[in-house]
């Protein structure tokens, strides 16, 4: 028996270290100086995201989640030197076709999109969602600009709305659609902490 609960620790821990290791911000200090040049200090803050955060979530949504999108995510506020909220990162973890892709993504206090950065991702047209040219057509824009970005159903781009190149379509899709997830979970989960109290 004992050898039983043995092998299943061995077997589980690194599952559960592997899945917590991908909402987590890779040098934290650096993303937030880049994205917020103003930055003074921040705070961490971990919260679980349950099935009643998922049904509020997914009220928002025109496409579902999975439930292995639940547990525990860290959300880094940014503050002024006068305690001002100046925004907010949030790292969301999206399948694809090449494997896992994590994207940070920086928001202002109102939730508009700063810039987004890929700490992994395998997709060759990665190059191209960072440039510039991309970046410029997703920044500033809110929850319901980048809604306007996707088809009613969420499942395609809006060719009429959003310009790129045909084989660029796949990733934009799923970097639009988790922006939408990162805008919709930070109102629900954080929403709290959207304020300029940072002590």
């Amino acid at each position: 028996m004992k050898t039983i609960g043995l092998f299943l620790l061995l077997v589980l821990t690194p599952a559960t270290a592997f899945g917590q290791a991908y909402c987590s911000l890779r040098d934290p200090i650096g993303a937030m100086q880049s994205s917020f040049p103003q930055l003074d200090h921040y705070r961490s803050i971990v919260r679980v995201v349950d099935e009643t955060n998922r049904a509020s979530i997914l009220e928002t949504l025109p496409f579902t989640i999975h439930e292995n999108e639940l547990g525990t995510h860290t959300l880094y506020t940014v503050f002024a030197d006068d305690d001002e909220l100046i925004g907010v990162i949030h790292v969301r973890t999206e399948r694809s076709r090449w494997g896992l892709t994590e994207i940070a993504w920086a928001l202002n206090s109102d939730l508009e999109i700063v810039g987004m950065h890929f700490q992994r991702s395998r997709d060759r047209h990665r190059r191209y969602i960072e440039s510039e040219a991309f970046q410029k057509e997703i920044r500033g824009k809110n929850f319901d600009e980048l809604r306007g970005l996707l088809s009613n159903d969420g499942d395609s781009i809006n060719d009429a709305a959003l310009v790129i190149p045909r084989d660029s379509h796949e990733l934009a899709l799923s970097v639009i659609r988790s922006a939408l997830k990162t805008i919709s979970a930070t109102n629900t989960i954080w929403d709290d902490s959207l304020s300029s109290s940072s002590r």
